[in-house]
């Protein structure tokens, strides 16, 4: 039977999770990916260099884990890459339930129904058993669409071998988290995508919208993948909807507030993105770096966003050559994002990202209006600290940690 002892984190306070990259080998093909512009490899088909990336070795992994431990850490994931192609892989679940902190491993889920790669027992008869009996806390599943073939088109995967795994986990009462990235191929598929996940057992739900980092680099590249905010509006708050309804928690990361101001209380950016308690706190990307380096709990103010995603006030343009420039009258960090005249007088302005140069030279401001009024204490919206679902944590394999949510969404909307 399923027990509640779902760890609660209190908002505000900065995440206690961290994660392990074990490197950017994948067999996969995800449209979006920006890891694929990661590898070392600048010919060739865009994936073409997480082919030839290989494997963090087991031993790193299992040292980056012990240092998490040591600095203080009480969660992580293990992210890659595909980390299920990992041979290690149970070995670093093991280690983290030795250390006392859970782990979440996040999967396209693929690979979870065949047999665990050695060196494995064989009494396991899946991956997806071996990493049970290892002790792993959870999962988040990549969920990019509702339908066999647009999965396929989205990832070169298959979403039935997705959900194989999800009912396995759903008949044995294990409970886990999804992820959706929000790109212009799914955008008119959101609901749909909200019931599968409400039809299976995710306790919390993120949508995060396409970023356009690393090669992204201009609006040509972005075209047809980057979705205009006002298209995403309508489909997106329908599938919030869809999935609170159910129960389940939901989060969106990296959309401009005023985007989508009905859903407040489920934005977060690199404002207050390591007040969110699924946030890696150490550094991630670095599949090169010795376990010390990667390991270390990155400086972070409990009441603002790191210095790299600093507001900066002052009017500036922002020269793109033939695509054209960006007016500014403030920007974060080193022009990451961009508050183009439209945001002047904007009283969300210390709680919002801003937005992309290149989104705003691709689609303009279309859709966007300031607020005149945004209460909260930096870096979170008043909305956002009051919306408990969010911030509970999944802190046993076999816990109904839909519960904790239930219980959350209680103490935010009076829900009976």
């Amino acid at each position: 039977m399923p027990r509640l002892s779902a760890f609660r984190h209190t908002p505000g306070t900065l995440s206690p999770s961290g994660v392990l990259d074990v490197g950017l080998k994948c067999a996969h093909s995800c449209k979006f990916c920006y890891y694929s512009f990661m590898a070392g490899r600048a010919d060739g088909h865009q994936h073409e260099a997480l082919r030839h990336a290989v494997f963090r070795s087991t031993e790193d992994c299992l040292a980056i884990i012990d240092r998490l431990a040591a600095n203080g850490l009480t969660n992580f994931d293990i992210t890659g890459g595909e980390p299920t192609m990992h041979p290690g892989l149970p070995a670093m679940v093991r280690r983290a339930r030795e250390r006392g902190l859970t782990v979440r491993v996040i999967t396209l889920g693929q690979f979870l129904m065949r047999p665990p790669l050695p060196p494995e027992e064989e009494s396991a008869p899946t991956l997806l058993d071996a990493l049970i009996e290892a002790g792993v806390t959870d999962f988040l599943f990549s969920l990019h669409s509702s339908t066999e073939a647009g999965f396929h088109e989205t990832t070169r995967g298959s979403l039935a071998k997705v959900a194989a795994a999800m009912d396995t986990l759903d008949a044995r009462g294990f409970q886990y988290s999804a992820n959706t990235v929000v790109h212009a191929g799914n955008v008119a598929e959101l609901p749909d995508i909200a019931r599968l996940s409400a039809s299976h057992g995710v306790y919390h739900h993120n949508f995060i919208v396409f970023n356009a980092y690393y090669r992204w680099d201009s609006p040509a590249h972005i075209a047809g993948m980057q979705a205009a905010y006002a298209d995403v509006r309508g489909p997106l708050t329908r599938a919030v909807g869809i999935l609170e309804a159910a129960g389940v928690a939901v989060t969106v990361r990296y959309l401009p507030l005023c985007a989508a101001p009905e859903l407040t209380r489920n934005i977060v950016g690199v404002v207050g993105v390591h007040h969110d308690p699924h946030e890696w706190m150490n550094r991630a990307g670095n599949p090169d770096r010795d376990p010390d380096y990667c390991a270390e709990v990155l400086s972070v103010p409990v009441d603002g966003p790191r210095e790299i995603y600093a507001l900066r006030p002052g009017a500036r343009r922002l020269d793109f050559g033939a695509a054209g420039a960006v007016d500014a009258v403030a920007v974060r960090g080193d022009d990451f994002k961009v508050f183009p005249a439209l945001c002047g007088g904007c009283a969300a302005m210390p709680y919002c990202d801003g937005l992309d140069p290149k989104y705003l030279l691709l689609h303009g401001g279309t859709g966007l209006a300031p607020f005149a009024r945004m209460e909260g204490r930096p870096p979170l919206t008043a909305a956002r600290l009051a919306y408990l679902p969010a911030f509970v944590l999944k802190s046993e394999p076999f816990e109904d940690v839909r519960a904790a949510v239930a219980e959350g969404f209680r103490r935010t909307c009076g829900r009976s």
